[in-house]
């Protein structure tokens, strides 16, 4: 059971990496100056959580919600909540949480992920209260 649920603790923002091909064009409009704020997972890849990231014959994880919040400090945060639901009938609930620090460079915000997952790098932008990020070519789509 650990196993799985240190599995799942991987699908913080790879969440739809199992069951969705990436957009490769999906272009990041430019940045506002003000991306602070906390912001709250509208989509990811076309998907409307809650919705299944993994399914296989152990059973299936199921992403219920995600948050992200962008410090005036530089760093940032993210939280995501889901359910694993086993073949044999038991249900986890847990949540995973995600780290790191950005800065905002040639028109958009520039993460780092350093707690919480492997490290990785990835782009986003703010604009009014929609903040989109892209990680892995997938459209994640925020609103505050």
């Amino acid at each position: 059971m650990r196993r799985l649920l240190a599995l799942c603790g991987a699908i913080a923002l790879a969440a739809c990496n199992s069951v969705d091909a990436p957009q490769a064009n999906f272009t990041l409009p430019t940045t506002d100056a003000n991306v602070v704020g906390t912001f709250v997972l509208q989509s990811a890849n076309g998907n409307v959580p809650p919705y299944v990231v993994a399914a296989n014959s152990a059973g299936t994880q199921i992403l219920l919600d995600d948050r992200i919040v962008l410090h005036d400090d530089l760093t940032w945060a993210d939280t995501t909540n889901y359910e694993v639901d086993l073949a044999s009938g038991d249900i986890t609930r847990g949540a995973t949480t995600t780290s790191g620090s950005y800065n905002i460079g040639d028109g958009h915000i520039n993460f780092t992920m350093t707690g919480g997952g492997a490290a990785a790098t990835f782009a986003g932008a703010v604009v009014g209260d929609k903040l989109t990020v892209i990680f892995q070519n997938r459209p994640f789509i925020y609103s505050r």
